[in-house]
């Protein structure tokens, strides 16, 4: 069952319906610490199977808005754990997109590509820990929208006008200062570009906004930029065991990145309706600009996938670089990315379903403080104390 994520919740909600969504959460921050009155919902599906990863990011991993959106009151959800010993070694010699490894023989083979339906309108919440050696992990949270129009095509062909823009952004500290300065860089610009249903890039990416930021370097930067978290489907059908390469740019830690990945589909289900679900994990090379040099890592992350829906549901990664190869000092953040889509109601307010387009499950009911759990017996009542 797939957890509801309302329209701008308070992040001490999404935090544990994110939880919810795959699994268990991780160790809380201490503002999780500080504000654990919101109870998490009890899992409602079993924890996915985490890839082999490695840890991440090179600066704060934030990136987005003006308008604070609450600060998230415990970690992210389980992400992808493991970290490689070494940095990844880089992806073989093919174009982004081509399989590096079949599936095994007999393997039931299948298209996967995104919807990409006309007029959708995608509300992501992404919730954030970053952790430096021997300093405090700080979370963050953010809301981006993502709109798409101007489709042409259909299946394998299908191609869409996306459209990005920053809602919602608050952090913690010690380092959510520098993280909300990250943000308002770029806060105010709209960035678009041409998407295709493998999930590619097509084109530059276009910017707009104001002046002091679409032609900053900061603003720049995005014309290099990915706006669907760089999620990428090769174009032949595949089956659980294919492996294929990709090379793209996300806005991480304040600066554009650059991903060399390799995919793989990992595991297939069904739901109760017999509709196919799908894991598929990444893990590559990771390198961002820094002051004295690109920093360089690893990247590693899983993505739950509506196979026959053609829509995301929730995606988290780990990113882990240092200053150097000889550096002690290292860089680690762990996301979470939830998909939601926006409709309107009768009255015309937008609420957020499922990225395919159904009702979030209801969410689980507060407990009454100090009220009884259900089937369990009140503790008796001590008897009194005899008079003498």
């Amino acid at each position: 069952m797939l957890r509801r994520v309302s329209h701008r919740p308070s992040l001490a909600v999404i935090v544990a319906l994110l939880s919810a969504c795959t699994g268990s959460a991780s160790e809380p921050s201490g503002l999780a610490k500080r504000g654990a009155s919101t109870p998490a919902p009890a899992p409602v599906a079993a924890a996915a199977p985490t890839p082999t990863t490695p840890v991440a990011a090179n600066t704060p991993a934030s990136d987005s808005s003006s308008t604070p959106a609450t600060t998230p009151a415990t970690t992210p959800a389980t992400t992808p754990a493991s970290t490689p010993a070494t940095t990844p070694e880089p992806a073989p010699d093919v174009a982004p997109g081509g399989l590096t490894a079949k599936p095994p023989e007999g393997t039931e083979l299948m298209p996967v590509r995104l919807a990409l339906k006309d007029d959708s309108v995608y509300q992501i919440t992404t919730v954030g820990m970053v952790g430096f050696t021997s300093v405090k992990p700080s979370g963050f949270a953010r809301e981006e929208r993502l709109e798409l129009d101007a489709c042409t095509g259909a299946d394998a062909a299908r191609r869409c006008r996306l459209t990005h823009r920053y809602v919602h952004f608050e952090a913690e500290p010690p380092n959510g200062r520098i993280f909300a300065v990250d943000e308002q860089r770029v806060d105010k610009l709209v960035t678009r570009h041409t998407l295709l249903a493998s999930g590619a890039r097509e084109g530059a990416t276009a910017v707009e906004g104001p002046k002091e930021q679409a032609e900053s370097p900061d603003g720049q930067a995005l014309r290099e930029a990915h706006r669907f978290l760089c999620i990428r489907f090769p174009d032949e059908p595949i089956g659980v065991g294919a492996k294929w390469k990709d090379v793209c740019h996300m806005r991480t830690g304040g600066v554009v990145d650059t991903r060399e990945v390799i995919w793989e589909l990992t595991a297939v289900t069904k739901d109760a309706e017999g509709r196919r679900r799908g894991e598929f994990t990444y893990l590559g090379r990771y390198t961002a600009p820094g002051e004295k040099g690109p920093r360089t890592g690893a990247v590693a992350g899983l993505l739950h996938f509506m196979i026959d829906a053609g829509e995301p549901h929730l995606l988290k990664e780990k990113i882990t670089t240092r200053r150097d190869p000889a550096s002690t000092f290292e860089t680690s953040t762990t996301i979470a990315y939830q998909f939601a889509r926006l409709v309107k109601d009768r009255k015309g307010k937008e609420i957020a379903v499922r990225s395919d387009g159904e009702p979030f499950p209801p969410e689980p009911a507060t407990p009454t403080p100090g009220a009884a759990e259900p089937n369990m017996t009140p503790a008796p009542t001590p008897a009194p104390t005899p008079k003498k």
